[in-house]
Parts: structure tokens; C-alpha cells; sequence
């Protein structure tokens, strides 16, 4: 599923995984605080190419991920951009209702462009991760780093919920694909309403039975599992160091030519 099938299939499969999460994280701090949209766009073009290039990912599965948070940064950032305005200091003006005065101001449209580049440079260095990494080895690595037992554990039974409650969801459509259930407009409203609301009740039922069969085997509330036979990643290290400082000079030079 998703990035899930990416990961196993990266070249960077057997590379240690804690080299991979020091990179993505360093890589997303530096872009979500340094406020600047040249950061933002260097951090997206030199993750996804470093996705490209080590990884052996695909360009469409890479761009096909990309459009999903962009389809919604789209939406915020309109709403950034386009707000309630005075006439002599806009870029672009309407009158909404011939009562309130609408449109974009050069503030607005900067701080949308600042957020939309933040943002997608931050969701590139994430997918560098989960591209790369499987979530087996993202868990045992989490504990190799001594995070809390409760949170490795948490995410692990969310992460197989998630499948659950997908794996329900596409037998109830397929169920209701066999009685036409999508045929026109509005009997597809009413098949998908139909879906939203029994997927939930069946997902929680079916969770319920696994965690179940978890405890029948013997769960006490940890996850064993074994780990892997790692490639060292050691060379990560310099890679994020040199990605780091592209960031840091692109932020110096930007503050220094932009007022």
C-alpha cells in the first residue's frame, strides 16, 4: 500500500534506518524554522532528487504523492492570500457582495508562498523517510533510539489499523459496486454516506477481535520483533551535513538580499 510498497522496493532498503531518520528529520527542522521560501523550494528539489537518485524511486509514484498534500496546501494557501483588504494596498482587488472589499495583498501572497514552500519541503524530506524506510525497521529503529515503548507501540497498532480499516472499506464498496450502488450522481452520494458511516463500526469490531488474537498469543503490550541485517549508513551523515549547509547559506544569502 502507498509508500509502504516504495520502501521495499528502494535501494536503500538495507541501509541502516537511523542514519536515514537523522537526515529527514535535520532536513525538516531546518526547513519549517527557517522561514524562507528559498529553503523550502531547495529542501523539495534536493529531496525528492536524492529520492530519485538513491532510492531508485519512480518520478510518477514520487509526483503522484506530492499532489495529495499539495491539493490541500492549494486550498489554505488561497485563503492566506485572499482576505479582506483596504483598495490602496492591493495587488488585486473585488468587492464582494458590493459590501466588503476582497483580494491580495504583496504580505499575503509572500506569507502563502512561504507557507506552500515550507510545507512541501517539509512533506518531501517525510517522504525520503518513508520511501526508504519500512515501517518495521522505522519502529525498531525508534527504539533503538530509546523513544518511549508506549509510543512505538502506539504507532505500530495504529499502523495496522490503518490497514484495517482500508481493508473494510474496500469490501464494502466492492459490495457496493456489485449492486450498482455508483450508477448516477446521486445514488453515489448515497452509497458513499452509506460507506462513511458503516466503515467506522465495522473497522472498530474487526480491531477489536485482533487485539483479541493478540492476547490469546500472548501480548503484554510489546511487540517483538526481530531486526534486521543492516548496510551501515554511516555516509547519510555527511549527506546531511552538506544538505544542512545548502539550507543555512541559502537562508543567509536570501536575508541578505531580500529587505
Amino acid at each position: 500500500m502507498g509508500t509502504d510498497r516504495c520502501a521495499y522496493l528502494s535501494r536503500l532498503r538495507r541501509v541502516d534506518p537511523i542514519p536515514k531518520v537523522w537526515f529527514a528529520l535535520a532536513a525538516l527542522l531546518i526547513c519549517v524554522l527557517s522561514d524562507s521560501l528559498g529553503v523550502g523550494l531547495f529542501t523539495l528539489a534536493a529531496l525528492s532528487a536524492l529520492n530519485l537518485a538513491l532510492g531508485g524511486q519512480r518520478a510518477g509514484d514520487l509526483l503522484r504523492f506530492l499532489k495529495i498534500p499539495l491539493a490541500f496546501l492549494v486550498i489554505g494557501c488561497l485563503t492566506i492570500a485572499i482576505r479582506p483588504i483596504g483598495e490602496a494596498e492591493a495587488l488585486w482587488a473585488f468587492r464582494l457582495l458590493g459590501r466588503w472589499n476582497w483580494g491580495i495583498t504583496a504580505e499575503n501572497l509572500r506569507l502563502s508562498l512561504l507557507v506552500c514552500g515550507k510545507a512541501m519541503g517539509a512533506v518531501s524530506a517525510v517522504y525520503f523517510l518513508s520511501m526508504n524506510t519500512p515501517m518495521t525497521d522505522l519502529t525498531l529503529a525508534l527504539e533503538r533510539l530509546h523513544v518511549p515503548k508506549l509510543f512505538v507501540e502506539l504507532t505500530e497498532l495504529i499502523y495496522r489499523f490503518i490497514f484495517l480499516l482500508a481493508g473494510e472499506a474496500g469490501r464494502i464498496r466492492t459490495a457496493q459496486e456489485s449492486r450498482l450502488g455508483y450508477q448516477g450522481f446521486r445514488r453515489s452520494l448515497g452509497s458513499m454516506g452509506e460507506l462513511l458511516s458503516t466503515v467506522f463500526v465495522r473497522s472498530l469490531r474487526r480491531g477489536e477481535r485482533v487485539f483479541s488474537a493478540l492476547e490469546s498469543r500472548g501480548y503484554t503490550g510489546t511487540l517483538t520483533t526481530l531486526p534486521g541485517q543492516y548496510v551501515p549508513g554511516r555516509w547519510l551523515y555527511g549527506l546531511a551535513a552538506a544538505t544542512a549547509a545548502c539550507q543555512l547559506l541559502i537562508l543567509l544569502a536570501e536575508r541578505r538580499l531580500l529587505p
